[in-house]
């Protein structure tokens, strides 16, 4: 095949005239167009592009218009710059990072151009992205990594270990971790499983004394999420978001800090007692920036301290801003699971709340934190000293002496009984060292 013609700046071809040489290859050009923002694709005719292009554009000339040149033939088309053909391995450098639509359309065209042309070299092939569709340029028989290729485009080419969806979105946060599942599987690149991608254990998750509670979260949170495939295929979808209320120290916090662990996620709090502003809308603001973090980083729970301090319960008094607000509120948590976001709030007044937000599809559960039974204390302590050297049997009444108290007051109670054994030069807690503990927490408050 003949090398590509020079074309004089200029000269007339169908849509326009030819302008600055942007890019070229084997058989085709990527030209401005000469006065307009606009791009020419020129193919040879007789090129493998070309004959590429009438085969995966099936209606080539409905895309592309001949005109001849020094006795041979071309094809050529006008683009939108902002749609302009792109090599594939140069897609960074031409646009930056990839967003959703951009991985989606390159990956679905690559998985196109594979499997039409096998042998086709995929990181010089030509994508355009009006067309969603790559073109091939030249034929290979060597094996192409893909990986590399995959990383190239999704991360820029930042040199990784391992190609896996958590190390991607480091880098790239446009992307959520199924696009770019979609986008490695479309070039058949296999995805590494990080730790923290691993699925939790519902059975490590414990809340000690708190067995309704740790009932709850297994069956509704670590279960579906330790088995996705099964909840998925049966249509189970996961709560929106979940509501725990009680009073000042009754547990609620020290719950979310163990489902976090236990799913390993990452979590987004805000604290809307303290997230106040002098400025309107500031706090509107506020949330969004949490929840687009979040869902970036997804799968993530975002926590909702004192919720009770910007949404409660609207009336006709209530200022423009605060109804912005509890608004902004319901519309976040409603499209929340569906970007793969786990909202939980706190409240000490349940009470004053918007009704709105109690409504299923919004806080889909509702769950009361009360301080602990005298039950609930002897199995909290019978955990707390689990891994301690102690001489105590029965927490029947030292439980009696904890119960209704915030679950705090139990651990202060064993670390400072522990105190006081090892300031005695004991080798274990005993039931003495624990009874000197709670008279001194009484004797504090």
């Amino acid at each position: 095949m003949a090398a590509f013609p020079w074309f004089p700046i200029g000269h007339k071809i169908p849509g326009g005239a030819i302008g600055r040489l942007l890019q070229e290859g084997q058989g085709y050009q990527v030209i401005q167009s000469q006065g307009h923002d606009s791009i020419f694709l020129l193919l040879d005719k007789t090129s493998f592009v070309a004959n590429a292009a009438a085969t995966l554009l099936k209606h080539i000339g409905e895309d592309f218009r001949n005109f001849e040149f020094s006795g041979r033939s071309y094809f050529s088309r006008l683009f939108e710059k902002a749609k302009q053909p792109i090599v594939v391995r140069d897609l960074p450098k031409v646009i930056g990072l990839p967003t959703s639509s951009d991985a989606a359309g390159l990956g679905r065209a690559i998985q196109q151009l594979r499997k039409a042309f096998p042998n086709a070299e995929v990181a010089s092939s030509l994508f355009l992205p009006e067309l969603e569709v790559c073109l091939p340029v030249i034929e290979t028989a060597d094996a192409q990594d893909m990986r590399s290729l995959a990383v190239e485009i999704l991360a820029g080419g930042v040199p990784m270990p391992e190609v896996d969806v958590n190390s991607i979105r480091s880098i790239n946060s446009w992307l959520m971790p199924e696009e770019i599942n979609a986008f490695l599987s479309n070039l058949d690149v296999e995805i590494t499983q990080t730790e923290s991608a691993k699925r939790p254990d519902p059975a490590a998750f414990q809340l000690p004394g708190r067995p309704e509670l740790e009932r709850f979260f297994r069956e509704y949170i670590l279960e579906p999420s330790a088995d996705r495939e099964r909840y998925a295929a049966l249509g189970v979808k996961a709560p929106n978001g979940i509501l725990l209320y009680g009073p000042t120290g009754s547990g609620k916090s020290h719950t979310v800090g163990k489902l976090v662990t236990a799913l390993g996620w990452p979590m987004f709090e805000v604290d809307l007692g303290s997230v106040g502003s002098p400025f309107v809308h500031q706090t509107t603001v506020t949330l969004r920036q949490k929840f687009d973090a979040a869902k970036r980083n997804a799968p993530a729970l975002v926590v909702l301290e004192e919720i009770d301090a910007i949404a409660s319960s609207r009336g006709p008094m209530t200022h423009d801003h605060k109804v912005e607000e509890v608004n902004e509120i319901l519309r976040l948590i409603e499209g929340a699971a569906k970007n793969n976001i786990l909202v939980i709030a706190t409240t000490n007044r349940r009470e004053a709340l918007d009704p709105a937000l109690l409504r299923k599809g919004r806080f889909d559960h509702t769950i009361e934190v009360g301080y602990p039974t005298a039950e609930e204390v002897s199995a909290a302590l019978t955990a707390m000293l689990k891994d301690r050297p102690h001489h105590i049997h029965n927490f029947d009444q030292i439980a009696s002496g904890l119960a209704g108290r915030p679950m705090s007051d139990s651990a202060w109670v064993v670390n400072e009984a522990a105190r006081i054994a090892a300031r005695a030069k004991k080798d274990a807690i005993d039931e003495i060292d624990l009874f000197s503990a709670l008279k001194r927490l009484k004797a504090a408050h």
